[in-house]
C-alpha cells in the first residue's frame, strides 16, 4: 500500500511538471539539455604509475626538507632566537620553495605544470614538518 501511494505521488508530480506554465517572457519553455562532463581520456598504466611516483616524490621531498630545516633551526638556535619568529618562518618558506623549484626538474617532476594548490601542498608539508621537528628537538 505504501508503494502505491509513493507511485501515485511520483506520477502526480510528473504530471504537474509537464503542465507547468510557460516562461514569463512569452516564449515557450524549453528544457535545456543536461550538461554532461566531457569524457576524460583514460590514462594508460604507465601514466598512472608515473603520476603515483610523482605524488610520492612530491610528498617525501618536502617532508625531508622540513625535517632538515627543523634540525638547522635547532643547531643554530643562538642565531635564530635573536630573530623575530615571522622572519624565520618566511625565510624557511622562501628557502624550501627555491630548493624545490630547482630540484624538481632533476627528479623529473614537471614544475611548469604546478598550480597554486600544488605549491601550497608542498610548502605546507615542508613548513609542517619543520615546525614539528623543531618543536620535538626543543623539548
Amino acid at each position: 500500500m505504501a508503494k502505491s501511494k509513493k507511485n501515485e505521488k511520483r506520477k502526480e508530480f510528473q504530471r504537474s511538471a509537464e503542465t507547468a506554465p510557460a516562461a514569463t517572457d512569452g516564449k515557450s519553455a524549453q528544457k535545456a539539455p543536461p550538461k554532461t562532463p566531457p569524457k576524460a581520456r583514460q590514462k594508460s598504466a604507465a601514466e598512472r604509475r608515473k603520476d603515483r611516483i610523482d605524488g610520492i616524490i612530491k610528498t617525501v621531498f618536502p617532508s625531508l626538507l622540513g625535517v632538515l630545516a627543523g634540525f638547522a633551526c635547532f643547531y643554530s638556535a643562538s642565531a635564530v632566537s635573536q630573530l623575530p619568529w615571522h622572519f624565520v618562518f618566511l625565510v624557511v618558506i622562501l628557502v624550501t620553495y627555491l630548493i624545490q623549484k630547482l630540484v624538481y626538474p632533476f627528479l623529473n617532476i614537471d614544475v611548469v605544470g604546478f598550480q597554486g594548490k600544488d605549491w601550497f601542498y608542498v610548502e605546507f608539508m615542508a613548513i609542517d614538518l619543520w615546525l614539528v621537528t623543531w618543536t620535538f628537538l626543543l623539548n
